[in-house]
């Protein structure tokens, strides 16, 4: 009868406590978000109060499509453009803003207008980002129906 001496070994229970630690760091790695997605939105602007703080308003409407109302232009006449770079990656979503100030400026727009129609019904981490105005601002929300949040941008 053989016996199997190698069960006795420190070496085989130092090999067991590896694989081990290894099948627990594996089921414990969070999953790849997988590529970025860019979606370019385009925005409207309304005339309005040019001297409001600068900050974004959100509202999710009843078809679970997020709206972004930035108020506060300065400097940007109707005649201009707004629109957004959304990046998507999982469940991170980064927007950049562009702005375009027009030839026009006695016309001035107050705030400007865009509908995200892509996003799912989940909890997303926004980061909203102003290069012409050298401002952002970060938040988390869910995309469910009725849900309304409004941050300042800050430099």
């Amino acid at each position: 009868m053989v016996t199997l001496s190698i069960f006795n070994t420190v070496e085989f229970y130092v090999i067991a406590a590896f694989v081990a630690a290894a099948a627990i760091a594996a089921a414990a790695k969070p999953r790849a978000k997988g590529p970025a997605r860019t979606f370019l939105v385009g925005g409207s602007l309304e005339e309005g109060c040019e001297s409001a703080a600068a900050g974004i308003e959100m509202e999710v409407d009843d078809h679970a499509r997020l709206r972004i109302r930035r108020v506060g232009l300065a400097g940007v006449g109707l005649d201009g453009a707004y629109s957004l770079a959304v990046a998507v990656a999982g469940f991170d979503v980064t927007i950049e803003e562009r702005l375009v100030s027009g030839r026009r400026r006695e016309a001035a727009a107050g705030s400007g207008e865009a509908v995200l129609d892509f996003l799912g019904r989940e909890r997303y981490h926004f980061t909203y980002r102003s290069e012409a105005s050298g401002t952002s601002c970060s938040f988390s929300l869910n995309i469910m129906p009725g849900n309304r949040l409004a941050r300042s941008l800050e430099a």
